[in-house]
């Protein structure tokens, strides 16, 4: 007799964990570009004083998804026929979802990485870096499109104080 207690999947929340990342990633990517669902198509590009240039590139929407190239810039030239770019991530954005994932990409020790889709801790390493690098950008005041203004604190004028 087969019992399916004896012989359940051991995940330890590795999934649920996953998902929750994914969760983060979408809501840090909406942060960076509020209105991406509304961007055309082409490249967009974050430049700050004193920061390398953020480039957000190849822009494809779909009915419920959006999948672009996140990128710094480091310079206009060529290294091996492409930019000198690093890392260079393919991100793919669900909106349906709310969830947000890497799906390949080129990470910060210069080796190319293509996410299998059936394995949770390569799709953890991958995905952790993005939040990590997300955060980081916004911290640094990077942005794309209309950036939300920053709410002023409610003042109580009081007459009779």
């Amino acid at each position: 007799m087969y019992s399916t207690l004896l012989h359940k999947p051991i995940n330890s929340g590795r999934f649920a964990s996953l998902m929750d990342l994914y969760e983060q990633n979408y809501l840090l990517m909406r942060l960076l570009a509020p209105e991406l669902k509304r961007m055309g198509p082409g490249t967009h590009v974050s430049r700050l004083p004193g920061a390398m240039s953020l480039e957000l590139s190849e822009l494809e929407h779909s009915r419920y998804t959006s999948t672009f190239r996140l990128t710094y810039r480091f310079s206009e030239r060529t290294l091996r026929g492409r930019r000198e770019r690093e890392p260079d991530l393919a991100i793919r954005l669900y909106h349906d979802a709310r969830s947000c994932e890497v799906m390949s990409g080129l990470m910060p020790e210069e080796r190319m990485v293509s996410r299998r889709t059936r394995d949770l801790e390569e799709g953890r390493h991958l995905n952790r870096f993005l939040k990590k690098w997300l955060s980081y950008c916004l911290r640094q005041g990077h942005g794309f499109g209309k950036q939300l203004e920053p709410v002023e604190p409610a003042v109580d004028y009081c007459t009779q104080c």
